[in-house]
């Protein structure tokens, strides 16, 4: 059997519209609160296999912030009428992609603390996605883009990084 890997016809003009559907809609919210949902879960149970599936979302993301599974199934349901109320974006490629990123580092070291028999410091590890997790939905601050920008401005300042580095 042999397959093609084309590309539909109006795949060009699917990229922008989804964009905006994360940009604007409330498929990243729905996206990060399932997240959080998932880290309370491990939190409270004390069992780090709830974990596993944030990570899994996460290293998604931080290969190609559009591989937000949550967030494009509302997008598609729940469509962007051109009515917010916060003048932001919530959803920035560059700082989302670096975001999950580091979140990916962050879950990665919890959960190999939990593994190594130290669960306490494990999940006290895991709270800071969780926290980030919720107030990026509820409070439109993000702890992971706040520290991807002030490394990567810190990197540039000091000669150390082109400009558009992280453009695709």
């Amino acid at each position: 059997m042999k397959f093609q890997l084309t590309l539909p016809a109006d795949a060009s003009t699917q990229a922008p519209e989804l964009d905006r559907e994360l940009q604007f809609g409330p498929g990243m919210r729905a996206q990060r609160l399932t997240e959080a949902a998932f880290m309370l879960a491990a939190l409270f149970t004390q069992d780090v296999r709830f974990a596993f599936v944030t990570f899994a979302f996460s290293v998604l993301q931080a290969i190609s912030p559009r591989w937000a599974l949550v967030a494009r199934a509302v997008a598609r349901r729940v469509r962007f009428r051109g009515q917010h109320r916060i003048g932001d974006l919530y959803f920035d490629l560059r700082g989302s992609r670096g975001a999950c990123a580091i979140s990916v580092v962050v879950q990665a070291a919890g959960i190999g603390l939990v593994w190594a028999g130290h669960p306490t410091f494990g999940f006290i590890i895991l709270t800071v996605p969780t926290a980030s997790f919720l107030m990026a939905p509820t409070l439109g601050f993000c702890a992971g883009c706040w520290f991807y920008v002030l490394g990567r401005d810190w990197l540039a300042r000091h000669g150390w990084l082109k400009r558009g580095f992280d453009d695709f």
